[in-house]
């Protein structure tokens, strides 16, 4: 792969005589959580590395996993607006990237932090939650102060683009990328002989049905709709997503009839190794959302050449030139999974690269940018 331009190093500062000349990428819950944003951010980590800058990441000590989930949103918040600043200067950092979608309020004063937004779900009114609003309240003192807001997909860039509060900020599309899952994928390809990796035609299809239990996620609408599904064509359902939530899943699942009850199975966490054999092992993928950023296990399902039955919403349909995406709403579900179906056979993969290639583009436009404005 073509490397984007030469990228100049963060702009210099002194502190006691000492250049600032690092990024910090403060990805707390690295470790923790096996996917979502710690992933995003473990893969800006991979585009520092292969644009040659220097960076540091901060993460949660593991204990912090163990922690009940108020605990460990109590201790994310004093993180991000204690010890990632102090952290910053300690580490003689220029920048410090704030990927979940919030971000330390001593870092936007002193000019040095860049804002991710995943998607605009907190920004919504009906959100009145603490963790909303102290997202709210942080992106509104990051813009106040005009600094840059990067975003991981066109569909929210083009939302964010609509929202006043952000008129001032320069605005990048930092997308999703996908340096460690191709990785992963490549090396199971070669682990397969040729013709190996296509197995018997199975007596029943597995779908691979990717959600979780946020409000945006909608598992409830999920399980109804998959009980719409006619007998003659019912599929195995492996739920995929739900990390440590995976016991309140499994408490709906055994509220299902029981004729559904024994064709479906909520998975535990998995390694990356495991997520990529499930994705492809799967003969379709499913991903139920009533909102999102964008659709990592969209394009994950297609990097592994698997057809996709979605969720009819904006950041999905953003991703249809993957090839077999089958959008449906409530009332076109058994149309589009019937679709789905019919496209199964064929093993033709999408490739992450366009992806990839962005992100590394727009990195390096933002910190060339960057080493040239005032701080």
């Amino acid at each position: 792969m073509e490397r984007p331009e030469s990228v100049p190093r963060p702009p210099v500062k002194e502190v006691t005589g000492r250049p600032l000349s690092r990024i910090l990428v403060f990805n707390f819950f690295a470790g923790i959580k096996a996917r979502g944003i710690p992933v995003y951010a473990r893969g800006l980590e991979e585009c520092f590395r292969r644009l040659d800058v220097e960076h540091v990441e901060l993460r949660a000590p593991r204990w912090v996993g163990r922690c009940p989930t108020p605990i460990q949103n109590v201790l994310f918040v004093l993180a991000e607006q204690l010890w990632a600043p102090m952290m910053a200067r300690w580490h003689r950092c220029a920048w410090v990237i704030y990927p979940y979608n919030s971000c330390g309020v001593v870092d936007a004063l002193m000019g040095r932090s860049v804002l991710v937004v995943h998607d605009l779900i907190p920004n919504r009114r009906k959100n009145i939650g603490l963790s909303a609003r102290y997202i709210r309240l942080c992106q509104a003192w990051h813009a106040r102060r005009g600094r840059p807001v990067a975003t991981v997909s066109k569909h929210t860039l083009r939302q964010l683009q609509r929202v006043r509060q952000f008129d001032a900020c320069p605005k990048y599309l930092w997308a999703n990328p996908f340096y460690a899952f191709e990785a992963q994928l490549d090396a199971l390809n070669r682990q397969v002989g040729d013709g190996d990796d296509v197995p018997p035609m199975p007596p029943q299809r597995s779908v691979l049905m990717c959600t979780g239990m946020g409000p945006n996620k909608d598992f409830r609408g999920a399980l109804a709709l998959l009980a719409t599904i006619p007998r003659a064509i019912r599929p195995r359902v492996l739920l995929f997503g739900f990390g440590d939530d995976a016991y309140l899943a499994q408490r709906r699942v055994d509220k299902l009839p029981e004729e559904w009850r024994v064709h479906v199975q909520v998975m535990p966490r998995l390694s990356l190794e495991d997520t990529v054999r499930a994705f492809r092992a799967a003969d379709l993928v499913w991903v139920h959302s009533k909102a999102e950023g964008f659709g990592r296990p969209v394009v994950e399902a297609r990097m592994c050449g698997k057809p996709v039955l979605a969720s009819d919403v904006g950041a999905f349909r953003a991703l249809r030139r993957l090839g077999q995406i089958h959008l449906y709403r409530p009332d076109t579900f058994l149309d589009a999974f019937h679709a789905a179906l019919g496209s199964l056979g064929s093993h033709e993969a999408a490739s992450a690269e366009p992806f990839n290639r962005q992100l590394e583009q727009e990195v390096a436009r933002l910190l060339r940018e960057a080493s040239d404005a005032p701080r």
